[in-house]
């Protein structure tokens, strides 16, 4: 067999297929999160990307068969655990952000980088729109609207993020 082919696998008559290198999603994912613990100074906070989102959206387009609303749900309460926030309030905003890619991953695939980075950026304020409607509704301090720099920075690394993703992707042949 080639290297990193998909391998059939023979289970009570029926052949599956097994997933080849998807420790490299989880580790990617990990690594992002890792990211929002970088310390900042207090003014540059507000432009700190969403390095976990943008990581999360890239694994949702290029493998939707791989990640998808449970990872979306991990995700976002491990971005909670991180920033000290009530457990649940990332979550449903990635989770819907999620759905949204997986229902139009085809058609977001063939839009070139510029509209691949609106729609990220469109994806981002939804995801934030939510996590402040719940904020409101649980009497949490809301975040400011000086994050709206952070997505629009997200936004700007869309395109280096999914080209070092797309190249780890393929060096590994994750399936």
């Amino acid at each position: 067999l080639g290297g990193g082919a998909i391998l059939p696998v023979r289970s009570g008559g029926c052949s599956v297929t097994r997933a080849h290198a998807v420790w490299v999603i989880y580790v990617s994912l990990a690594a992002a999160l890792l990211f929002t613990l970088l310390p900042l100074p207090m003014d540059w906070r507000s432009f700190r990307p969403d390095v976990a989102a943008l990581a999360l959206f890239y694994w949702v387009l290029a493998l939707p068969h791989r990640v998808g609303v449970a990872t979306a749900f991990t995700v976002g309460v491990a971005q909670d655990l991180i920033e000290g926030a009530p457990l649940g309030l990332s979550s449903p905003g990635l989770m819907l952000a999620t759905l949204l890619l997986l229902y139009n991953y085809q058609r977001i695939r063939q839009f070139d980088l510029l509209q691949q980075s609106l729609a990220i950026l469109v994806l981002m304020l939804l995801s934030a729109g939510i996590e402040q409607w719940l904020r409101n509704g649980i009497d949490v301090p809301a975040v400011p609207w000086a994050g709206v720099a952070g997505m629009i920075c997200s936004m700007l690394l869309w395109v280096p993020i999914r080209t070092v993703l797309r190249h780890s992707r393929r060096y590994y042949e994750v399936y």
